[in-house]
């Protein structure tokens, strides 16, 4: 969240087995129908999975390589529906609210995209880090001269201090790796309650900053996949004399003070709009990444999915300098866009690592029959038309995504080989054989004409399957929120999950957890089985990466026999800019590229 969330070696440290295999690995994700336009900015994309880390940090210097045919100057609209929901770094999970950050924040790490293919380099580090010990002691240097937008030097004394602040309870929603990994506990604030009410940071023993260019992760078992972690928003360094706390999530001089990337924000309209500017202080000579191709970037939130694809195909006055950050094409207008040969070279249709699943609320719908039944009356087909049909992805029947290493398909009879049209006399029956014939579901939904379209599609389909069902309609923005709490009366939601590198680390250790079960806790169908914590806690152990994909897989299997959630969709996202922007091309979270973008004249 997706995800959202996502290697080789010939050096003098070791960077761990798990991390190391990824050169190797090309995974094959899901491809559906779709269209043929994934052209980024250096060539064809390459199927998922490809990920490496760079070696030497031979590839980590700057500046960046052109996008061909770049020009710099102007203004590129961004026309999305929702404001971010967090721009406060430790806060964000979001992969649209990941790739604005990442022009406004550096860290640690970072993925650059090279010819389709992912490469972790170091972003702020000269390197992507070093470990004589197996993971457990990871070291970092800055490179020079980096500085935030006023001028003033980054010191690794910032990141400790920002990892320092993520573990208080109110970030819960963002990335827990560096938290749960120094605490050695999944209750991490139970250990360290965070910078604000301990009154201190972590000490020498966690986090270690013997200069301003060195810091020092020190951990009491290996973690071997720590350069991934480090490129989430847990690294962004926040100095502890600009940390604005609660306003440093919205406001525009608060969020202006830490930023450090090629632009900043000079004004912020809570739901309404964004301004970006260049950031002079950025040195391109240390970014291997970003670009600063337009003069400044305005956001428009709030029109909703037909209102941007109609604008972008018109591409009439200033929306030909536009682009929509996230999905842009709407569902019912995706034939007539991929269809028409000059409407189609504006749109970049993907595979994503992302897989889209109903959750099941398990507090709630307790009895594995009725969990069943949901699962066998699901129209995945009925459903899936409304977001546009093949074009939003294959049909899932796995909790992973086809990007991970070790995933293959497969059925379990009377689970997962359900025909996508749904078979409600068979659920029906199940249902009258339980003694629950009628269930009450609750269904949450967002407020948006896609949504709605939907939702009515899956109730249709679940009332024929023996259920009554109530939808319960929410607003956009506040939907994920609700959906996070503990006690969130709803017994089935959409739920969309991207590993954030490409292990099932990062998807059976957050999501299927029964450790990780509470208010912000990644594991919001609440499924709980102490035979899978068991074999989670095993699994997580393995360093072969080739063993570890396998038996997560295998792991996938028994998940989904207690059937904790309906697999949906692994997605494709058909991302569209105006007509006068060049250098469209996803990113490594599977949006829209900001940086890469340019206007052709």
């Amino acid at each position: 969240m997706l995800k959202n969330r996502e290697k080789d070696v010939k050096r003098k440290t070791l960077v761990g087995a798990t991390a190391l295999a990824m050169s190797a690995a090309m995974v094959a994700a899901g491809c559906s129908a779709g269209g043929q336009n994934t052209q980024g900015p250096s060539g064809p994309k390459v199927q998922e999975g490809s990920v490496v880390v760079d070696k030497d940090g031979s590839l980590s210097k700057g500046p960046a390589a052109d996008v061909p045919g770049s020009r710099k100057g102007g203004n590129i609209n961004v026309i999305f529906r929702q404001d971010s929901a967090h721009y406060d770094p430790a806060w964000t999970n979001s992969s649209p609210d990941q790739t604005l950050q990442e022009m406004l924040y550096r860290r640690l790490t970072m993925y650059k995209i090279d010819n389709g293919k992912k490469i972790l380099v170091g972003d702020l580090a000269t390197n992507t880090g070093e470990t004589t010990d197996g993971g457990k002691t990871w070291k970092f240097t800055l490179k020079d001269g980096v500085k935030y937008a006023d001028g003033s030097p980054i010191s690794t004394k910032d990141i400790k201090y920002a990892v320092s602040r993520s573990f208080a309870p109110k970030f819960a929603q963002g990335f827990p790796y560096l938290q749960t990994w120094l605490a050695d506990s999944d209750d991490f604030t139970k250990v360290y309650p965070g910078v604000y009410e301990a009154g201190k940071q972590l000490g020498d023993d966690k986090v270690e900053t013997p200069d301003d260019k060195t810091i020092i992760f020190k951990f009491n078992k290996p973690r071997p996949d720590l350069p991934f972690a480090v490129e989430l928003g847990t690294a962004v360094p926040v100095p502890q004399a600009k940390d604005a706390k609660d306003a440093q999530d919205q406001d525009a001089a608060a969020i202006a003070a830490i930023c450090s990337g090629p632009y900043k924000v000079v004004a912020h309209d809570v739901d309404k709009s964004l301004k970006l500017v260049r950031n002079d202080k950025w040195d391109p000579a240390s970014d291997a990444i970003r670009h600063q191709y337009a003069d400044t970037y305005s956001f428009e939130f709030g029109p909703q999915i037909d209102a941007v694809t109609d604008r972008l195909s018109a591409s009439a006055g200033d929306d030909k300098n536009s682009v929509g950050s996230y999905s842009a094409v709407a569902p019912a207008k995706l034939a007539t866009v991929m269809n028409d040969p000059k409407l189609k070279q504006q749109v970049i249709d993907t595979p994503t690592t992302q897989v889209n699943v109903y959750s099941i609320n398990n507090t709630r719908v307790t009895d594995i029959n009725v969990r069943k039944a949901l699962l066998v009356a699901f129209p995945k087909e009925a459903a899936r038309l409304q977001n546009g049909g093949p074009y939003y992805g294959d049909y899932a029947t796995t909790l992973g995504s086809p990007s991970l290493l070790g995933w293959s398909k497969y059925d379990l009879p009377g689970v997962t080989d359900v025909d996508p049209k749904g078979d409600p006399e068979k659920a029906k029956k199940m249902l009258t054989d339980a003694g629950k014939l009628g269930y009450e579901i609750s269904l949450g939904y967002t407020q948006t004409p896609t949504s709605e379209k939907e939702a009515l599609a899956v109730a249709d389909g679940l009332e024929k399957g023996g259920f009554k069902v109530n939808k319960l309609p929410m607003q956009s923005k506040t939907f994920l929120n609700a959906r996070e709490q503990f006690n969130n009366n709803l017994d089935l939601y959409w739920y969309a999950w991207a590993p954030d590198w490409p292990t099932g680390a990062t998807v059976y250790g957050e999501l299927y957890d029964g450790r990780k079960v509470g208010d912000g806790r990644p594991n919001n169908s609440h499924f709980k089985n102490d035979a899978v914590n068991s074999e989670l806690d095993r699994i997580m152990q393995i360093v072969d990466p080739a063993e570890q994909g396998k038996a997560f897989n295998e792991l996938d299997k028994k998940i989904m026999e207690q059937v904790p959630a309906i697999p949906y969709v692994y997605q494709r996202r058909q991302l569209m800019v105006g007509s006068n922007v060049g250098g469209g091309a996803a990113d490594a979270h599977d949006v829209l590229n900001l940086n890469s973008l340019f206007l052709k004249s």
